[in-house]
């Protein structure tokens, strides 16, 4: 199975391969990574709406968010039960 990491400003952040939205609760994944991905799906919510010159002012945070999001990727491909490749 393949996922996709990918902030949303509705629904899950997490798509399979069809681009069908997958419920983080359903991947029967430890809590402390079910908050981390809250945590930083929250934290995008807020710069998604944005415009690209609020953006660029912001450019740092949505950097490091970015790598927030990478590191998120590998524990998902990880810790996910049977085995996932996570883009």
């Amino acid at each position: 199975m393949y996922l996709t990491l990918i902030p949303e400003y509705t629904g899950s952040c997490i798509h399979d391969d069809s681009g069908n939205q997958i419920e983080i609760q359903d991947l029967k994944l430890p809590k402390s990574l079910l908050d981390e991905l809250t945590l930083w799906q929250a934290a995008y919510r807020e710069i998604i709406p944005l415009s690209d010159e609020e953006r660029l002012i912001i450019t740092d945070r949505i950097e490091q968010l970015d790598n927030i999001g990478l590191s998120l990727a590998q524990k998902l491909q990880d810790l996910v039960p049977g085995g996932v490749r996570v883009n």
